[in-house]
């Protein structure tokens, strides 16, 4: 984030890929220092990314078929001693975590923008951080609530009752991939040493992540 400058904003919205490529160190000096990371638990996380890859890249109108979902889910999010997409997923966080020109000020949880409990305290933290780096703010911290509440919350609610009446399944995983993604969540999560900004939080949210694999 720096202001008088455009953002830049990496959406996955499929398998990540590795690839060769210039580290986004390399544009540190076109950039202020300050990262916002997003990130979503890879429990709804893959499902989506193969949902948006069949919409991006093959026009599909509706869910994938659920069999698609299990040949996805058992080629990419592997079985109980290898996840190749979990791997990916946490290396593309370690990546923005351990840049030595850039630091996070905040990760940005995916569930949490829809959740009535943390969903207010995260955009007023959002908008703070943006003040903070000299970006314009065009509402009072009092108008966050309403204006999360009219544009964040419906939106989510209208989304979800859209998926339902569609009939959308719940994708699902096997106790073995549930059993492996939770223990390498708290790992990454054990694995944090507090010497980089957001180590607290993330750690905080990788619990969470984990503790969902029910």
């Amino acid at each position: 984030l720096k202001s008088g400058y455009d953002g830049v904003t990496c959406e996955i919205v499929h398998p990540i890929v590795p690839c060769k490529r210039p580290s986004p160190s390399a544009q540190a000096a076109n950039f202020g220092s300050v990262v916002l990371v997003a990130l979503r638990n890879p429990l709804t996380a893959f499902p989506s990314y193969q949902q948006e890859k069949a919409e991006k890249y093959h026009n599909a109108k509706e869910q994938v078929t659920k069999e698609e979902w299990i040949s996805f889910r058992d080629q990419y999010v592997g079985n109980s001693t290898h996840s190749p997409l979990f791997q990916e997923w946490k290396e593309f966080i370690l990546e923005w975590r351990n840049m030595d020109k850039y630091h996070v000020a905040m990760y940005l949880a995916h569930e949490e923008w829809a959740d009535e409990t943390k969903g207010v305290a995260l955009v007023t933290k959002f908008a703070r951080v943006l003040k903070e780096e000299g970006f314009p703010i065009q509402y009072h911290t009092d108008d966050l609530a309403c204006l999360w509440h009219k544009n964040i919350l419906q939106s989510a609610i209208q989304k979800k009752k859209k998926h339902e009446d569609e009939g959308r399944y719940v994708a699902e995983y096997t106790e073995q991939q549930k059993n492996f993604l939770a223990a390498e969540l708290r790992k990454f999560s054990s694995e944090l040493d507090n010497t980089r900004p957001g180590d607290d939080q993330l750690k905080d949210i990788l619990t969470r992540y984990s503790a969902d694999f029910k």
